[in-house]
């Protein structure tokens, strides 16, 4: 064989090694948009599952005693099919134009996501929704983020990619705000 039958032959064979990984990254943008399912309650496996990240997570959010915190699970899929918990402040943070009270809000939404998402390590999670004492009565809403965009920044954090300051806008660039006429909300 010649050399340059050779280099052909090596360019074939990386070319062919390469093909399947530029077919999935063009996949990427191709994902088809996130369709209506059912909700559906929960088993008692799942919800056991969901309950006990939820209670490590609030466990976590106390220890910083940044705002008072309860974190539950969402009993029913959502209109995605998604399992999701609840971290709630027991004050009204979302709303608030006090600087105190938005700085202890960032510091609150950046530390959720880090506790939801160590404990949520293997399970089947799906977002995360986040409110506070305004949204839990009279005109009802929530925050809600996916869990791979939660994923990723909680990834950006520990590597040192994304400061602590920023982590909070590049999760409210993310979320959607679901309040009762939404297509997320159950009704």
């Amino acid at each position: 064989m010649k050399t340059s039958q050779l280099f052909t032959a090596f360019n074939l064979t990386a070319a062919a090694c390469m093909l399947p990984v530029l077919v999935l990254v063009g996949m990427e943008s191709l994902a088809a948009p996130a369709q209506s399912v059912a909700p559906r309650v929960l088993d008692r496996v799942e919800l056991h599952a969901l309950e006990n990240i939820a209670r490590r997570a609030e466990s976590m959010m106390e220890v910083s005693n940044v705002v008072p915190t309860r974190v539950w699970p969402h009993a029913v899929t959502d209109a995605r099919g998604r399992q999701g918990i609840f971290i709630s402040s027991m004050r009204p943070l979302f709303e608030a134009k006090d600087e105190r009270i938005v700085r202890a809000k960032r510091a609150w939404v950046v530390l959720g996501l880090i506790a939801a998402v160590k404990y949520a390590e293997g399970s089947q999670l799906g977002h995360i929704a986040f409110t506070d004492a305004d949204g839990l009565q009279g005109e009802r809403y929530y925050y809600d983020l996916d869990i791979a965009p939660a994923r990723e920044i909680q990834r950006d954090l520990l590597r040192g990619r994304l400061a602590l300051e920023e982590a909070f806008d590049v999760i409210a660039a993310r979320w959607e705000k679901v309040t009762s006429n939404h297509d997320l909300a159950l009704q």
